[in-house]
């Protein structure tokens, strides 16, 4: 699959609409940004990994030196005890059936 054919829309234009000589300045950005966050994100991931294989005998020496600091909450917030997480794909899932349903009932 072609990078151009990935690209669905971009400052609202479609791909077809840009003129062909910027589009591989433009494959070129999109790579470059790729690449960097690419790497970037292994970066994070390395550091994290090696702060998690040191021996934790000393924490404070350990969180000081570690320049990837990952948070995980201890205890429930309790501004959110009453949140429960929306469905979205049931939700699109019962729109769907609902139009469907509308439709049958409206060609009847």
């Amino acid at each position: 699959m072609s990078s151009r054919s990935q690209m669905t829309t971009m400052n609202g234009k479609r791909p077809s609409s840009i003129p062909c000589r910027h589009q591989p300045e433009i494959l070129s950005q999109h790579s470059d940004l790729i690449k960097y966050i690419y790497d970037s994100w292994n970066s994070v991931s390395r550091e994290l990994d090696m702060c998690h294989n040191q021996p934790h005998s000393n924490s404070s020496n350990y969180r000081n030196g570690a320049s990837v600091t990952y948070y995980q909450e201890c205890e429930p917030n309790p501004q959110l005890k009453d949140f429960e997480p929306f469905n979205l794909e049931a939700w699109w899932g019962q729109r769907v059936v609902q139009s469907v349903i509308t439709t049958r009932n409206a060609n009847s």
